[in-house]
């Protein structure tokens, strides 16, 4: 990854310095560093409907259709629980107490198949310094099949992107599980996400975790469900690609959508702050919706967490509009649509990008 120099204009220091205040003075006296009643209402909520359709899968008395939608509902709940728990206690905002983050971060993963450690670690040291910046940013890392962004090189294929997006999206989870993680803990190229935490602790809780999962999603129903391993498995591989596809519609257009910055640095320095460019490479959608957070775990309030990202998730229903004021104030970006909307948006800049000139 390439360190970055952020600008020092005063004038975005001020308005971020302006926001912090008038956040810190909303919330004050409230828990916010950690999670609170509602925090653990909605995570537990998951957890009980995950590993309830988990248990049903054993019964003798379902039926293939009984099965597969179980395991849709085991599958999705999952995710649902990574965006609930494991996201806050990635950042040490469930629990005061850093190991119990850990633990907590471990645990909210188990059905998802993406490594929690690699996953909290590019997403801290990476994603939430240098959103959208191409060689700093290792979500916006180049891909074989789409050209995210206009550092991209294009390729003809790139004309089409955005009727076969949808198909590559089904596979995301399990590029994750079986490629993705695999190259981010064994090559040396990301030696700098991992440096401070020792080798034995990434592979052994590594080999730990996959044993899990894979126990988890796989052997345990093939060894004890009525059905065959055949049909375990289909269930397996076609319920990720609908929960990968969820976990899109969730998240891909807050970062990848029609009007967003992605900064070609000047040597190595960028034109903003870094709160600025937070609201550059930012989207929220339905952010003053109650249901959308209790989906998302927060991430549909994408400005919110990135500014804040040591408050808990479950306070952003009142920093989204401080924000907004905030913004309009000092003549800010700040991006904000309807899931409807910030997806047309997403696809609108697949379009985009589709052509060499942009």
């Amino acid at each position: 990854m390439k360190a970055k120099y952020f600008n020092k204009s005063e004038e975005e220091k001020l308005f971020f310095s302006t926001l912090k205040k008038r956040v810190y003075e909303q919330l004050q006296g409230r828990i916010i560093s950690y999670g609170d009643a509602r925090f653990w209402f909605k995570g537990l909520f998951w957890t009980f409907v995950c590993y309830l359709s988990y248990i049903a899968l054993f019964s003798d008395s379902i039926s293939k259709m009984s099965f597969w939608l179980l395991y849709v509902v085991f599958q999705l709940s999952g995710l649902l629980i990574g965006f609930s728990f494991g996201h806050d206690a990635s950042h040490n905002t469930a629990f005061k107490n850093k190991k119990a983050n850990s633990v907590l971060h471990f645990l909210s993963f188990l059905t998802v198949g993406i490594d929690p450690l690699l996953w909290g670690l590019r997403h801290i040291r990476s994603h939430h310094l240098y959103a959208n910046v191409e060689g700093s940013d290792v979500d916006i890392d180049k891909n074989p099949f789409l050209r995210l962004g206009p550092t991209h090189t294009w390729k003809p294929m790139h004309k089409y992107q955005v009727y076969y997006a949808p198909f590559v999206y089904m596979f995301t989870l399990l590029h994750s599980v079986f490629m993705s993680d695999w190259v981010y803990l064994f090559s040396n190229e990301y030696d700098w996400m991992k440096r401070g935490v020792p080798k034995t602790e990434l592979y052994f809780r590594f080999l730990l975790y996959k044993m899990i999962y894979f126990s988890l999603v796989l052997i345990l129903p093939i060894l004890f469900s009525h059905f065959d391993w055949s049909f375990v498995v289909l269930s397996y591989f076609t319920a990720s690609a609908f929960t990968s596809m969820v976990f899109i519609i969730m998240l891909v257009g807050t970062h990848f959508f029609d009007g967003a910055d992605y900064p070609e640095p000047e040597g190595e320095f960028l034109e903003h702050t870094w709160a600025v460019h937070q609201l550059h490479t930012s989207c929220d959608w339905n952010a003053d919706k109650s249901w959308a957070r209790f989906l998302s775990g927060g991430s549909n309030c994408h400005a919110a967490h990135h500014l804040f990202p040591n408050i808990c998730h479950t306070n952003y229903s009142e920093i989204n509009s401080i924000i907004e004021e905030t913004t309009k104030e000092f003549k800010q970006p700040y991006h904000h649509k309807t899931l409807f909307k910030m997806m047309f948006s997403h696809f609108t800049h697949l379009h985009k990008m589709g052509n060499p000139q942009n």
